[in-house]
């Protein structure tokens, strides 16, 4: 699947402004929901952050006691997420195209991965990434909203292209694979608060 040109701006963006990134969230991280998902998954099993970022969430599975490897294309991102976790798993591959083999994980972390798709690729991707999964917890979060990857200014990273769903659309995506024991909320952003609303899920995925 190809790189959309506007998820290439994106990702530069996050290459430029990782570190700054990294210290606006290391304070405002989804602790509740990583407990959570935590206690849904089976202790010490891998678990797939795709579109880990600076690896502030690596950091909040990791000590919940599951093992994340953590995914992401932004090499920048990376880097960050390499000084913070110096012996932790790390890709740097598309999460439209991991390299990891079916059922390779009991549990999957989507915190804004499908942000800087669009929102034509959700479903598939979605599909494809459970195919990663054996069985266990499933976390997605972004924005909320209908735009489609949009041009915003965003005060940290600067330009970015953003796609959103509405907390329907979200319950939809969680429903038509299967997934059980849903719940979807609306959360205000970490950063910009109740200005930028996120919808937050978390299911329960089996074969």
């Amino acid at each position: 699947m190809e790189l959309d040109e506007r998820t290439r701006i994106s990702v530069a963006a996050y290459d430029a402004h990782a570190s700054e990134y990294q210290s606006a969230l290391r304070l405002k991280r989804p602790v509740a929901d990583v407990r959570r998902f935590a206690d849904m998954a089976e202790r010490d099993t891998l678990v797939l952050d795709a579109g880990c970022g600076p690896a502030s969430d690596l950091r909040l599975l990791r000590d919940a006691g599951v093992h994340p490897v953590g995914v992401d294309l932004a090499l920048g991102a990376l880097r960050e997420a390499r000084m913070l976790l110096p012996r932790h798993p790390l890709v740097q591959a598309p999460i439209q195209d991991l390299p990891f083999k079916p059922r390779s994980f009991g549990g999957l972390w989507l915190s804004g991965a499908f942000t800087n798709l669009p929102r034509g690729q959700w479903r598939s991707v979605f599909a494809s990434l459970l195919e990663l999964l054996d069985e266990g917890p499933v976390y997605l979060s972004c924005y909320r909203g209908t735009r489609d990857l949009a041009e915003i200014e965003d005060p940290i990273l600067g330009r970015l292209h953003i796609s959103e769903a509405a907390e329907q659309e979200v319950e939809a995506l969680f429903a038509s694979h299967g997934l059980t024991e849903v719940s979807v909320e609306i959360r205000p952003d970490p950063i910009l608060d109740r200005r930028r609303p996120w919808v937050v899920a978390l299911g329960r995925f089996s074969r």
